[in-house]
């Protein structure tokens, strides 16, 4: 395995020489779809209801939604500044490999392949089969039938290389924003005063900041959940190598699509938390269909329900095409199978394949709210760790571009979000907890198994090759 700092200035990327010559990486709007595609997914259509049922106040479901916007503009900032230093796909693992210990960036992919993605998949699909046709009893033994037929139909897109896969996923993601679009025009420019049935008086809206010990708990163990709604913000960093003038690109794809969904987020949950009743929406997982319903009736319903549905198919798709980067660089750094290499075609079918068929054992598996809870706290720990690294960025690389102020201010508020979040999660959510700190030793654990049985045959790997020179 290459040390830190290895591979920065060269090494194998998602792009051949002969694609880069004519231009054919990935621009800054495929960047920015994949993004939107990752991020606009099963959580913004479900938290607040949870929410709803920890919090009992619309506002302060909407606080929530607003210090976790800033939390995940920040992070892309913060990405971005370690993107633009160290321009190879490959992530999480990628940064904190090279730029902290081998070990570190070793967890950090453990946690890509473990929860980063296949669980997302899993939650994402199933959402998207909820979607489509109802939780009725009679629909219900459909349900994972369909969630796997998407599953499959993402990744049959994804074997036939990069490029069609980033033309279908960028398809989905226009006519998803097209109809978010629509429907919150409608809302906002249409739809009368008297059919909203949350509060609209001020002075009903409760006391959005918390007053208390307790309720500050319940608002920090809230964001676990909203901050899985936010956490693709980084999904362009998996493809960097695949990307033309891959740093500075990459860097404005992210901060330009995590503000505009962040700007998606804030107008749908005020629909989400304020259109139908407080009470019809708390606990409840469907609330975009609930607050449709209420609001415009069947039609409008059916028109959000086929918008989530291309929104989670977008998801999925942009899942499967970032979480095989991760593999790719792993196994490129010797610490992962060799048939995970990257292919000719900026593809490993054997990571493609890997990836789904982790995320199909997933679903067959997954429960929807803790599972929720579990992902937000854990990829929030691993981007925590990740932002930490910009800190000390030029001990690995001396020559690169300083940190610059305001890359340092987003680095001190994600962290300190992101430590609410996990003190929030600690005391509200032990179990979900317990299983995010079991997920990170259970990566260690299985790194020092790897070293141990990697270390003796590369040394005597070198102690052979040394006789042979002499």
């Amino acid at each position: 395995m290459n040390g830190p700092g290895a591979e920065v200035e060269s090494g194998p990327t998602a792009v051949s020489p002969r694609a880069a010559a004519r231009g054919d990486g990935l621009g800054v709007f495929t960047l920015a779809c994949l993004v939107v595609a990752n991020m606009i997914g099963a959580g913004v259509f479900t938290s607040s209801g949870f929410a709803m049922a920890a919090l009992q106040d619309p506002a302060r479901v909407m606080l929530v939604w607003w210090v976790c916007g800033v939390w995940a503009i920040c992070g892309a900032v913060a990405y971005g500044g370690l993107v633009r230093r160290l321009k190879l796909s490959g992530g999480e693992y990628l940064f904190l490999s090279r730029l902290v210990h081998p070990a570190v960036g070793f967890l950090a992919g453990w946690i890509s392949v473990v929860a980063g993605f296949a669980a997302p998949i899993a939650v994402t699909a199933y959402g998207a089969a909820v979607y489509a046709i109802g939780s009725s009893p009679a629909a219900r033994p459909w349900l994972t039938p369909l969630a796997l037929l998407v599953v499959v139909m993402a990744t049959a897109f994804h074997l036939a290389g990069l490029h069609w896969g980033a033309k279908a996923q960028n398809t989905i993601v226009v006519l998803k924003l097209v109809l978010l679009a629509a429907f919150l025009g409608w809302v906002f420019l249409l739809l009368p005063a008297e059919a909203w049935h949350g509060p609209t008086e001020p002075r009903e809206w409760g006391r959005w900041w918390p007053d208390s010990g307790p309720a500050w708990m319940a608002v920090l163990g809230s964001m676990s959940w909203i901050a899985l709604s936010y956490t693709g913000f980084n999904a362009a960093i998996y493809v960097a190598g695949a990307a033309r003038d891959s740093g500075p690109r990459v860097a404005r794809s992210m901060v330009l699509a995590t503000v505009l969904v962040t700007v998606i987020y804030l107008s749908l949950n005020y629909v989400f938390v304020y259109g139908p009743a407080p009470g019809s929406i708390s606990g409840q997982p469907e609330v975009a269909a609930i607050a449709a319903a209420e609001l415009g009736g069947p039609r409008l319903a059916l028109v959000v329900r086929l918008t989530i549905v291309l929104a989670m198919i977008s998801s999925v798709f942009s899942l499967l095409l970032a979480g095989p980067q991760v593999y790719q660089r792993m196994a490129d750094d010797g610490v992962m199978p060799g048939l995970f290499r990257t292919g000719a075609n900026g593809v490993s079918r054997a990571a493609v394949l890997a990836q789904a068929a982790l995320g199909i054992a997933a679903l067959l598996i997954a429960g929807l709210r803790e599972l929720m809870n579990y992902l937000g706290l854990t990829l929030s720990a691993c981007g925590a760790l990740t932002v930490l690294s910009l800190w000390w960025i030029h001990r690995r690389l001396p020559d690169a571009q300083p940190v610059r102020g305001w890359e340092t201010a987003a680095m001190l508020v994600y962290l300190g979000i992101t430590g609410g979040i996990l003190v929030g999660s600690y005391r509200e959510h032990p179990v979900e907890f317990a299983a995010m700190v079991g997920t990170f030793a259970a990566g260690g654990l299985v790194y020092m198994v790897w070293w141990a049985v990697h270390r003796p045959r590369a040394a005597s790997t070198a102690g052979g090759d040394a006789g042979e020179e002499g």
